[in-house]
């Protein structure tokens, strides 16, 4: 799911990106409105001065080219007019040799249109129709001005005008993400406190450099988890204190059932059988309240931190031999699902007995070839277990340390733990080396206790 700083990036900058558009829509229809008057409005001045220059004398129709502006002198200057009378056609030096197609106007009635003039360049024309007193001669008075001219100006102001929106538009995205950034550091520093709650080099989260808006959330959130592991805690310590304090019932309660045996073995049988159950139901419940502590992060074990604190540990027991090691984390795990005490209880037995029969080199090995379990092998180059011996390893009920010298040195303890936290353990040879491979399948979804 897409994070909200990123939805807020998007939707912010899609508003001011739209704004942009819309504005430079309506500044170039503005733009062009005003430009399509300026040329009228300038028309209609030239009209007012042709006009004003215009004379009738004996009956003839001139214009004076002193009144009117040097504009109109040029060949092809852009600035046009002309004076269409029945017989004659009169028009501006500027003009040259075009004529431009004019449609005959009534007295006072006026045209405004736009047309191709020389140099086939477009045109904006404005005509009036004008007549004479006491005659019913009419003539026809149309001034011009080319508007390539105009348009090269209207397209560097608006190409100007362009450049400018799209400068500050880039700015203001910019300026967008760097204030979301910088708004959204405390929640990433939160995030970032989180992770480290998940590997357990923090116990709460640090409420100091946390926003007002959120941090309600983060007071709630420490007192969860203090809450949480007070609860854990407590119910470890109750059931812990628990099965202290039935020791001494039971260990009354089996000595009147051994002296029961001797007057009555059936009924001596019947009650070993429920004693073994409750001590059963006292151990279920002792490792469930253990597995809980798997709960909280930072009482899980740690990669490769514990892993090294074990094997720097054994280095020095065993001392008299020179033993290397390797520690490989393909999946870069940072934590084992598994209760610190109990997991270097668990992992310190199979490498004490790794370093016992190793000549030169053990190996540890991490990966998780799917999403649900983790697979942790640890192999040595010692001598190995014959094959017809590795399913002693593994059945269950059998004394480890009695059936096989030396390997079966606490592995009933690994036993018993893997059971209790619904761990697989496999004994096999070593593909890369001649010794015992110890693989402990750990699934990443809690047991059901």
């Amino acid at each position: 799911m897409i994070s909200i700083r990123s939805k807020l990036s998007l939707w912010l900058s899609g508003l001011i990106i739209i704004a942009t558009v819309i504005g430079l829509i309506l500044f170039e229809s503005m733009l062009r409105e005003a430009f399509h008057d300026s040329i009228i409005n300038r028309l209609e001045e030239d009209l007012e001065h042709v006009i004003l220059a215009t004379q009738l004398q004996y009956g003839q129709i001139s214009i004076d080219q002193k009144q009117l502006s040097s504009f109109y002198k040029p060949a092809y200057s852009g600035r046009y007019y002309q004076l269409n009378l029945p017989d004659q056609v009169i028009r501006s030096r500027s003009l040259w040799d075009v004529e431009l197609e004019i449609q005959q106007l009534a007295d006072g009635e006026k045209r405004v249109w736009q047309a191709k003039g020389p140099k086939n360049n477009d045109m904006q024309l404005l005509s009036i129709g004008i007549g004479a007193q006491n005659t019913s001669l009419t003539a026809t008075l149309t001034v011009a001005q080319d508007l390539s001219i105009g348009r090269r100006v209207f397209s560097e102001v608006f190409g100007t005008k362009l450049a400018i929106n799209i400068g500050m538009l880039l700015a203001m995205i910019g300026g967008i993400f760097i204030i979301l950034r910088q708004s959204f550091k405390p929640v990433k520093q939160i995030q970032q406190s989180l992770a480290k709650l998940r590997q357990g080099e923090i116990n709460q989260l640090d409420t100091q450099q946390i926003p007002t808006e959120i941090k309600p959330l983060a007071d709630t959130y420490n007192q969860l988890l203090d809450y949480t592991a007070k609860q854990i805690e407590r119910s470890r310590n109750n059931l812990g204190n628990l099965s202290h304090g039935l020791k001494t019932p039971l260990a009354v309660m089996q000595q009147q059932v051994e002296a029961l045996g001797l007057s009555d073995p059936q009924a001596a049988t019947a009650m070993q059988q429920q004693l073994d159950l409750i001590r059963k139901m006292i151990e279920r419940k002792l490792a469930a309240a253990r597995v809980t502590g798997d709960m909280l992060p930072a009482a899980q074990m740690t990669v490769p931190k514990d892993f090294d604190s074990l094997l720097t540990t054994l280095t020095k027991v065993y001392r008299h031999k020179t033993i290397t090691y390797d520690i490989h984390n393909h999946s870069s795990l940072s934590r084992i699902p598994v209760h610190r005490e109990d997991g270097m209880e668990l992992f310190g037995n199979l490498l004490d007995n790794a370093f016992k029969w190793a000549d030169a080199h053990i190996t540890v090995t991490l990966t998780t070839p799917d999403s649900k379990q983790i697979w942790l092998t640890i192999e040595d180059d010692g001598p190995g277990v014959q094959p017809e011996q590795l399913t002693m390893l593994t059945s269950r009920g059998t004394r480890l340390d009695e059936e096989v010298m030396g390997h079966g040195l606490g592995l009933s303890i690994v036993k018993e733990i893997c059971e209790q936290y619904g761990f697989e353990l496999q004994f096999t040879a070593s593909q890369s080396m001649s010794g015992l491979a110890v693989t402990i399948v750990i699934p990443l979804s809690k047991p059901t206790l």
